[in-house]
């Protein structure tokens, strides 16, 4: 099974937190593993390193859909 992780980002209101402003979603893509799905966050993270209001974040939807299952 693939371990599938969504890779987005956006502006956020506070640089500490997670609050997305929901018009500035970045969808970067689904990756089938994590090593490939780190490689696409480091390059939208860091197209946007000068904008401290931009975060992208590595999320494991295999967690979601299978919580059950260990990593």
């Amino acid at each position: 099974m693939s371990k599938l992780h969504l890779v987005f980002g956006g502006r956020v209101k506070d640089p500490r937190g997670l609050d997305y402003d929901l018009a500035s979603i970045d969808i970067v893509g689904v990756y089938p593993n994590y090593a490939a799905a780190l490689e696409a966050w480091r390059g939208a993270a860091q197209r946007t390193v000068d904008d401290a209001e931009m975060k992208y974040v590595v999320v494991h939807l295999h967690r979601l859909l299978e919580p059950d299952l260990k990593d």
